[in-house]
């Protein structure tokens, strides 16, 4: 679609150095790291429940379609089954030369058509063909005149598939309005017989708009239940109510067989007994029958420009009150919202179009069986899009050099995103999240690096300086947007401090945009090991000196589970002497692997592993002090390691001198006084 809103957001100007990638304009000049602390905030008002899983067109997208097909700026993607294990997705204006913001550009197309197989939407979505009128260039499916004001474009609105034939709805457009307005000439259905290869747009029904632009059946949404294709429509723009009809599938083209609720009941053939199920404004609807619910859910953007879900037990309702997905706020020029038909369980997957960088977006929210939307996004303004100019905005806080740039160019999605850089020490932006304890969770987020490779991390730690990291992933050189996540368990905490970081050993920088933690789809055991010594860690020790060591380890799970711990001892063994006879375990045997003491088995549930070893400090009275280290690692099969206390243990072996010390003699003493003599009698 073109010309649906103006963005208001300033471009920043390009910055000049480019390693791998473009230089953040804001990290041009790179000052003394210092660090600025946020406290944790209550989420936005406005925040958007939603989660970015990956770009599904454009530059930088997960099937690079600007290079495979020329769709390098385009909208919408609606989607259906096309009943032969295929998605197909027809997308709006498309444009092969675009540089936005918005619909505009060299080689235009009206529409185009994509295919996916994936089955696996977690990590995005990918597109396997297209409908092409070129070898690498995506064909225009829906011919339009391309003339304002008699016929600019045509834009698909719905797709179904009834056996092996596929249907399109699609509106004539007669011209652009005001954002949010346009005049359309009809809606019509075509159809398609090889798998949407070639389309027949000229035989199908067709609902001609009324003189007043109000006809209630302009812009469609499809779904097929029961032995019917039900119909849904608003009129054009983005200012009016939805309607519904339902036709046979049989007789999806026979526009005498459609039926039209007027409010207690079906009625054929009269599309003006169509009354509104949903008040205004429903722009862009989308709707499914949820197998999860078992009701219908309905997808579409609202007054406020947020998109928005309901639901209800039927397709003529009652439809239950709004329900936000996504916000303007997170995501600025935003609109259609187009459910996967492949969405299942408590999983719900859309497209969404951005106006500004004028492309898709794969959307994933959840929802529990009453289909209300639950887990949301526990990262505010997740996109750094609530920035005003380019400053880290709060929650968000940093260490060291950061900041906001605005250009889409550089964003992953919408306009702006974060970026760090300096060149040495550490560096890293931070937000504090309130969560549950005992959870499992996942962080993602999307990262590209330039500049002198270094070692980088996406995680979870503790509150406060120093905070002990919980999670993480690493990157070094990152040369376009990836995918990182990094799945924890928050163990007894209620906050952690969510990061994006990276050490530094010469001029680099970090961008970084889209991230999210939200509860793991699979909630795992957490896995809590300590490590103590006696004497204690810290104490000073001595040649002779016996060091005993127990490590414990425990799960929180309700049954047995497969736990390995690794006790490096390299650190120790250089300077002290392990007893093997020591060694012991309260479940399980330990075997002694080099300079490492392995253990692996399972733990029972509410039983604590307890492995114990000992060693004498052995040193000559030559050598300097040094350091004993044990340093203690655990994986779990299915627990993560939520905590491990004294897992870096050290004491210090301090010179010991075997001879005895040498006496203190006294002073020599003076010559006494001469006594006197006794007086006499």
């Amino acid at each position: 679609m073109r010309r649906l809103r103006t963005n208001t957001a300033l471009i920043a100007a390009v910055g000049a150095l480019v390693i791998g990638v473009v230089a953040p304009v804001g990290a041009a000049a790179a000052p003394a790291p210092a660090e600025t602390e946020v406290a944790a905030a209550a989420a936005f008002p406005d925040h958007s429940p939603a989660v970015v899983v990956g770009k599904m067109t454009g530059p930088k997208s997960t099937s690079a379609t600007d290079a495979a097909w020329r769709v390098t700026g385009t909208d919408l993607g609606i989607m259906w089954d096309n009943g032969q294990g295929r998605i197909l997705t027809a997308f709006g204006d498309t444009f092969g030369d675009w540089t936005g913001p918005g619909g505009g550009g060299g080689d235009w197309r009206s529409n185009v058509l994509l295919r996916s197989s994936d089955t696996d939407l977690s990590d995005g979505m990918t597109f396997d063909s297209a409908v092409e009128d070129a070898p690498g260039h995506a064909g225009e499916i829906i011919p339009s005149l391309k003339i304002n004001g008699e016929e600019i474009t045509t834009i698909p609105t719905a797709g179904i598939a009834v056996g092996s034939r596929q249907y399109l709805a699609f509106m004539s457009v007669r011209q652009w309005g005001a954002p949010g307005a346009w005049d359309t000439n009809y809606s019509r259905i075509a159809y398609s017989d090889d798998n949407g290869e070639t389309w027949n747009s000229t035989d199908g029904p067709q609902w001609t708009n009324t003189p007043d632009g109000q006809h209630p059946f302009q812009m469609v949404a499809f779904e097929r239940h029961d032995g019917y294709v039900y119909m849904f429509g608003t009129p054009n723009g983005r200012f009016g109510a939805a309607h519904v009809a339902r036709v046979p599938e049989a007789q999806l083209l026979d526009k005498s067989a459609y039926s039209y609720w007027n409010g207690s009941s079906w009625i054929v053939g009269d599309d003006t007994a169509a009354v509104a199920i949903v008040p205004p404004n429903v722009a862009e609807l989308s709707v499914q029958y949820s197998d999860h619910t078992g009701g219908w859910l309905m997808a579409y953007l609202d007054e406020n420009l947020d998109l928005v879900l309901r639901t209800a037990p039927s397709p003529e309702g009652p439809w239950s009150d709004r329900q936000r997905l996504a916000s303007f706020a997170d995501f600025p020029g935003l609109y259609g919202g187009y459910i996967h038909p492949w969405s299942e369980g408590g999983d719900l997957y859309l497209s969404l179009s951005q106006w500004e960088p004028y492309n898709t977006y794969l959307l994933r929210a959840e929802i529990d069986a009453n289909g209300t939307v639950v887990n949301p996004n526990l990262i505010q303004d997740p996109g750094f899009e609530r920035a005003v100019d380019g400053a880290m905005p709060a929650p968000w806080a940093c260490t060291g050099n950061c900041g906001v740039d605005i250009n889409h160019t550089w964003a992953h999605g919408g306009t702006k995103q974060g970026w760090m850089r300096f060149n040495s020490g550490w560096i890293d932006v931070h937000q504090d999240v309130a969560v549950e304890p005992n959870t499992t969770y996942t962080l993602t987020g999307f990262v590209v690096t330039g500049g002198t490779s270094a070692a980088g991390s996406i995680g979870v730690r503790e509150l406060g300086a120093g905070g002990a990291t919980i999670g993480e992933t690493g990157f070094e050189a990152v040369g376009a947007y990836t995918r990182y996540s990094v799945t924890f368990h928050s163990g007894n905490r209620t906050q952690v401090q969510a990061f994006v970081g990276t050490h530094l050993n010469g001029d680099r920088w970090v961008q970084f945009d889209d991230l999210s933690l939200v509860k793991a789809k699979e909630q795992l055991p957490g896995l809590s090991v300590s490590v103590n010594s006696d004497p204690a860690a810290g104490t000073e020790v001595v040649r002779d000196d016996v060091v005993t060591y127990k490590v414990t380890a425990s799960t929180d799970s309700a049954t047995a589970e497969g736990v390995a711990l690794a006790v490096d001892l390299a650190g120790l063994v250089d300077d002290a002497t392990l007893d093997a006879a020591s060694v012991a375990s309260s479940i399980g045997t330990p075997v002694l692997d080099g300079s490492t003491l392995r253990w692996q088995g399972d733990i029972p549930a509410r039983e604590t592993l307890e492995l114990s070893f000992a060693a004498t400090v052995r040193r000559d009275a030559s050598r300097t002090d040094s350091q004993l280290v044990v340093v203690t690692t655990a994986t779990g099969d299915r627990a993560i390691l939520t905590s491990c206390d004294g897992c870096a243990l050290t004491l210090t072996a301090v010179h010991y001198d075997p001879r005895p010390p040498r006496p203190e003699f006294p002073d020599k003493p003076g010559k006494p006084e001469k006594p006197g003599k006794p007086g006499k009698p």
